[in-house]
């Protein structure tokens, strides 16, 4: 466990089918050579699908197993932009055309033997996240996805060039970078509602999603600073304020911690108006429901994301490695 700790007005839980839901997903990277066996052993120390029983407390069966293959998909191919990848621009951007491909082709129509491991993986979770929801829905989370997917070839365009990003281009990269936005998708596909258009048109909803993808940043990136330290990776909040702002390292996690309270504050003034800004727009009941359930689940994400990091051997353990190596657990097909 690291010691870093913040201080999040949320409370914390973890759905009690996780134990029944592991073995699938251990099948699951397996089946789609996203990892042997043999990676399974220090894959295992991470306890990916504890952050997943946190992400989504409410979920059990197939729901709680969709909700692990994501976040396992996300942490090992994340991991592949490590080392020399992540510095090689026009690589990543076919690589990341392909995925992006999975997300706006008809399931049916790419076979699953013509796909590298990644997008085999994708296309497995794109047809399930897609099942039952609404196609206005799927588009939506559609965009989400490209965005996240072409942060990746930002990202390396800036290692390629040598550039620290200032902290304001970091942020708005870091805001498309950190997969929150198609997780915060997730909480509507698991927890099986969909939020109407004027809810997601209201200004408060629109900023408390804006806060829980901001604070599960930051609080990410303070808690991997030493992962991106080690193989010399500028992409991290932490490092940012250190170069851009002659902050030491002390400097720079009290300045993420007033970050994360000034959001978290509020997300909470927010909630508290909730009641009289539904009246104002009028919302029907069926409306204010699904609303309640969905900042319940923003919630349970901030929380979740601290719990998990702070707890997990992927970030509890410094991986030492040079910029031009790796640190992927394995080599995966891209």
């Amino acid at each position: 466990m690291q010691q870093l700790f913040f201080d999040l007005p949320f409370p914390s839980r973890i759905s009690q089918a996780a134990k029944s839901a592991t073995a699938h997903h251990y099948e699951w990277v397996q089946e789609h050579a996203l990892l042997s066996r043999r990676g399974l052993r220090e894959y295992s120390r991470w306890d990916v699908p504890e952050v997943a029983a946190r992400f989504w407390p409410h979920a059990s069966g197939a729901d709680l197993e969709l909700g692990m293959d994501i976040a396992g998909w996300f942490l090992l191919v994340d991991d592949q932009f490590d080392g020399p990848l992540g510095v090689q621009p026009h690589r990543v951007a076919r690589i990341i055309q392909e995925l992006i491909d999975v997300v706006y082709s008809p399931p049916a129509v790419t076979a699953k033997e013509s796909l590298t491991s990644a997008a085999s993986g994708l296309a497995s979770l794109w047809s399930r996240q897609i099942r039952g929801m609404s196609a206005v829905w799927q588009h939506r989370s559609a965009r989400n996805w490209e965005d996240f997917l072409n942060a990746y070839t930002s990202e390396s365009v800036y290692r390629h060039d040598g550039i620290v990003p200032d902290i304001d281009a970091y942020l708005s990269l870091r805001h498309k970078a950190g997969l929150e936005n198609v997780l915060i998708d997730y909480a509507e596909r698991i927890g099986r509602y969909e939020l109407s258009a004027a809810v997601l048109a209201l200004p408060a909803i629109k900023k408390m999603h804006n806060a829980t993808v901001q604070v599960v940043n930051v609080v990410q990136d303070a808690f991997s600073v030493a992962k991106e330290e080690a193989r010399g990776d500028c992409h991290n909040l932490i490092l940012v304020l250190q170069h851009h702002r002659n902050y030491s390292r002390e400097e720079a996690i009290e300045k993420s911690k007033s970050i994360v309270r000034d959001h978290t504050d509020e997300f909470l003034r927010l909630k508290s108006q909730l009641p009289a800004l539904f009246d104002t727009a009028a919302l029907p009941s069926s409306d204010r429901e699904t609303a309640y359930v969905f900042v319940d689940d923003l919630q349970s994400q901030m929380k979740a994301c601290h719990d998990w990091c702070r707890n997990s051997g992927r970030y509890s353990r410094v991986i030492t490695a040079r910029p031009d190596e790796p640190t992927y657990l394995e080599e995966m097909q891209l």
